[in-house]
């Protein structure tokens, strides 16, 4: 059986595998902020503009190589199985800060179409433990992210 299983997520893992460390924690970021916004099973436009918007302002990508990557995101948000190959290799490339800033970004697009669903927060409370952001920091993130949204 964990063979089977092992077999099921190999090409999950392996994708992440193939890009460099950095370029793959962009990736995770931004389908996990994809997911959020997939989360009340209606992608508004607001929270797509919104994911890209923040991208700009977070990472340290031109406008092409965001449009690119919120490509890829959006492909992988739709072959998804797990969150579990995501956030372990957030856990092993990033420090808390920024384990929880990823929660903050997160926050920001489930406020980006004005309203915040049960499940985008549910969705946030998963990753969050997924990646062992204390519930402090978690309340936290969410209290910054609705005074900037």
């Amino acid at each position: 059986m964990k063979t089977l299983i092992k077999k099921f997520f190999k090409p999950a893992f392996e994708r992440f595998n193939d890009i460099q460390p950095s370029m793959a924690i962009d990736l995770a970021t931004a389908i996990l902020m994809v997911e959020v916004s997939k989360a009340d099973f209606s992608q508004d436009e607001a929270e797509i503009q919104s994911i890209k918007v923040l991208l700009l302002e977070h990472l340290s990508l031109c406008e092409e190589e965001v449009d690119t990557l919120l490509s890829s995101a959006h492909e992988e948000a739709d072959r998804l199985v797990s969150l579990q190959h995501i956030t372990r290799l957030m856990n092993e490339q990033l420090d808390q800060r920024a384990k929880t800033k990823v929660i903050e970004l997160m926050w920001m697009v489930a406020f980006a179409d004005g309203e915040k669903h049960h499940y985008e927060e549910h969705l946030l409370r998963k990753v969050s433990e997924l990646l062992y952001v204390p519930h402090e920091d978690f309340i936290k993130a969410r209290h910054r992210a609705e005074a900037t949204v």
